[in-house]
């Protein structure tokens, strides 16, 4: 190949990846961390910590993400805006068709923590911004990289722009198959669309009912039961079944001069405040009880302090789940929002044999957590909630249902459509958080 042609192919892969984007591995963008020295990440509706991280396109509203990173020395840190299909693998098109600013920006806005014990650098930023204003609706990946290196991300957070053009009904009952009566909510729901066309939904439309919004625990393979005039009907007995579970443990650290519910000790350690949290036991064999939480998530709050994003301290808490010996079959983690629902291997436990029991100490800024322990069986993936923690249809639970619509032609996944539902409807009561 000659020096004209190497210059010309390498100038059009230039542009390729300037226009798209391409430097991203391919494949799902995870919600994910991949710096253990970043703690706290959060995504969320303005002025609502608890809200589920979800915009309205052309709405004013935005949603605050922010971050700690450890220790005091300064990152030059860059982040992107990924458009993705509904699989969560990044649009095949260019930046420009769904975002109107610049590609990649710099994350200039952090602060120092202040008089902590463990220092911290704690930045934060809105989406939309000034830089960039997003101008389709569906699936986004928001990504944080150092150096300008995108192939390394440090931190990858999803979020979803919905452009609401049909409305959900939805329902969550007991199922009516009793293999699942006990164990297990089903969730069923119509389409109803007057106003917008849909040709061959079976096709066009594609479905993802989230427990939670933790995407681990989601059913995606559904087609509409019945096509009636303007509605899609799904509203199976086999299909849109999700494990009960359980509600989630809770603990409360945003004060250190007094021991709340469940928590054993505090002490000041060699430079840092250490909880230790009473011993937990295994539910899956008692029954069920009813302990409002809020579904994983955590609030940061410091009570003596100002101003928690950087006055809040990071404390070393300790878990502890005795158990008579070691299982041989996988691993325990501790789980919940505070580790973006992944089973990092700094959340695994470790058998103390003098102890008898799984021990875990981890960093986490002064707050009120929720969490669950959930095993892993050896040489695989498979998050399970229930081995320890039980699953009973009684449960409390949020469900996201999202409706997706890519019409033939088109060149990308449409969220025409968002819905939250609470388990505990079905009984008269509405918990949505």
């Amino acid at each position: 190949m000659n020096g004209n042609k190497k210059i010309i192919i390498g100038f059009v892969f230039l542009i390729i990846n300037t226009l798209y984007g391409f430097s991203l591995p391919r494949g799902p963008l995870p919600d994910a961390v991949f710096d253990r020295n970043i703690k706290t990440v959060q995504l969320y509706k303005e002025g609502w910590e608890f809200s589920y991280p979800i915009l309205e396109l052309n709405d004013t509203k935005t949603l605050q993400f922010s971050f700690d990173y450890l220790g005091t020395k300064s990152k030059n840190l860059n982040y992107i805006v990924v458009h993705c299909d509904a699989q969560w693998e990044p649009s095949r098109i260019a930046y420009s068709e769904y975002l109107d600013g610049f590609y990649q920006n710099p994350l200039l806005d952090f602060q120092t923590s202040e008089s902590t014990h463990i220092p911290y650098l704690h930045y934060s930023f809105a989406i939309p911004n000034e830089s960039v204003k997003l101008k389709l609706s569906g699936n986004y990946a928001l990504v944080v990289f150092e150096n300008s290196n995108e192939d390394n991300p440090l931190i990858i957070k999803r979020f979803v722009v919905v452009d609401q053009k049909v409305t959900i009904v939805p329902e969550v009952k007991r199922p009516t198959l009793p293999v699942y009566q006990d164990n297990y909510q089903q969730v069923g729901f119509s389409i109803l669309h007057p106003d917008y066309s849909i040709d061959n939904p079976f096709q066009t439309v594609k479905i993802a009912v989230i427990k939670n919004n933790q995407w681990k625990f989601s059913v995606q393979d559904m087609v509409p039961l019945y096509v009636r005039n303007a509605e899609l009907v799904y509203d199976y007995q086999d299909k849109g079944l999700f494990p009960g579970g359980n509600e989630y443990r809770s603990f409360d650290i945003k004060s250190l001069k007094y021991k709340s519910a469940n928590i054993q000790s505090i002490d000041y350690v060699i430079d840092s405040w250490h909880v230790e949290l009473k011993p937990d036991k295994p539910r899956n064999q008692i029954a069920y009880f009813y302990d409002e939480d809020f579904n994983g998530k955590y609030l940061v709050q410091n009570k003596q302090g100002t101003n928690a994003a950087t006055d809040a301290e990071y404390v070393h808490v300790i878990f502890t789940f005795p158990m008579s010996e070691p299982l041989i079959s996988g691993n325990i983690y501790v789980f919940g929002g505070f580790c973006d629902y992944n089973c990092y291997d700094d959340y695994r436990m470790v058998y103390n044999v003098e102890k008898k029991a799984y021990v875990l100490d981890i960093l986490l800024k002064q707050g009120y957590y929720n969490y669950q322990y959930v095993f892993v069986p050896e040489n695989s993936s498979d998050v399970d909630d229930r081995y320890f923690e039980g699953s009973f249809y009684e449960t409390e639970n949020d469900y996201l249902i999202y409706v997706y619509h890519r019409p033939f032609g088109a060149r990308y996944d449409k969220l025409i459509g968002v819905k939250l539902v609470n388990s505990l409807k079905r009984s008269g009561l509405q918990m949505i958080k």
